[in-house]
């Protein structure tokens, strides 16, 4: 079930930065109007952010925009090694306030500003970040704040980075939206229908299909394949299910449809998605290209 997460601020500060060493990953899924950075060490699974799904290894990392529903997946590592969980979090507007006052951060401002859903950054930017993340860790006092701007400096001037398409986020200032997302997410593996999900938002069918109308995707069934296709991403990666099974626990009414909305939302067929992404047998992917834009 999608989270929405509250996080706390030590102090006045008005970013965070937190350190995990975990013997496992949980599958959490949730979202924030944070950005979050997250750098992890030693850890293998797979990385959710919106509906792109896409397996990780030893050194991953990844820049999340605001209420981007997200979570990392890994299970204890063969050797009793912990993984490391590296995360910093802030909210635009703070960044925003912060190059107001200081015009040579206006750049940076700009870049993040058109982040769309997030990205994901290539193994030698990956390297390069380690460091610096140490290295904020172990900051104190305004040395913090220049380690953490190095750090945003160097992945907007970095090279191999893949960018993620439009973030999928239930706003939280709506509440009959928000309650029509919540039996959404509740009920998606399920026949549904417009009257069922306007009941539950206590709203009319008219007025829900504009609530929706005015969001990222646009439209109740969009939003209902994109969870429906992730379900299925989650079961092909993880399980051995043969595809029409997968399909049916997915929510879909037919294998022709779900081959039909699988292939227009991921470019490929179920099993080639499996080949590709399973946790056993798939092969690391590579789909790192350049993205640096001013």
């Amino acid at each position: 079930m999608l989270i929405r997460e509250h996080l706390d601020y030590p102090g006045e500060q008005l970013w965070r930065l937190e350190y995990l060493d975990v013997e496992r990953v949980p599958f959490q899924w949730h979202y924030h109007p944070e950005f979050e950075l997250t750098l992890t060490r030693h850890a293998r699974g797979v990385r959710y952010i919106g509906n792109d799904v896409d397996r990780f290894g030893d050194l991953d990392l990844a820049l999340i925009a605001p209420n981007q529903p997200h979570t990392w997946h890994a299970e204890p590592r063969s050797d009793g090694r912990h993984h490391e969980v590296e995360v910093i979090q802030f909210r635009p507007e703070w960044f925003d306030s912060v190059a107001a006052l200081l015009p040579e951060l206006r750049d940076l401002a700009h870049w993040l500003a058109g982040v769309n859903a997030g990205l994901v950054f290539g193994p030698a930017c990956a390297a390069a970040a380690d460091p610096l993340f140490s290295a904020l860790r172990l900051a104190r006092g305004p040395a913090r704040l220049t380690a953490l701007l190095t750090l945003l400096e160097r992945l907007h001037q970095a090279g191999d980075v893949r960018r993620l398409g439009a973030a999928v986020a239930p706003p939280p200032d709506e509440p009959r939206l928000a309650a029509a997302l919540a039996y959404l997410y509740r009920h998606y593996r399920e026949p549904l229908r417009l009257a069922d999900l306007a009941g539950a938002a206590s709203t009319s069918v008219a007025t829900l299909k504009r609530l929706f109308a005015l969001q990222p995707l646009g439209s109740v069934s969009a939003y209902l394949a994109e969870l429906r296709i992730g379900h299925a991403c989650d079961l092909l990666i993880s399980t051995r299910l043969p595809v029409e099974i997968v399909a049916q626990q997915s929510g879909f009414p037919s294998p022709a449809q779900f081959y039909r909305t699988f292939g227009r939302h991921k470019a490929m067929t179920p099993a080639a998605f499996r080949r590709r992404y399973h946790l056993r047998d798939g092969s690391r992917a590579s789909p790192y290209h350049h993205v640096h834009e001013h």
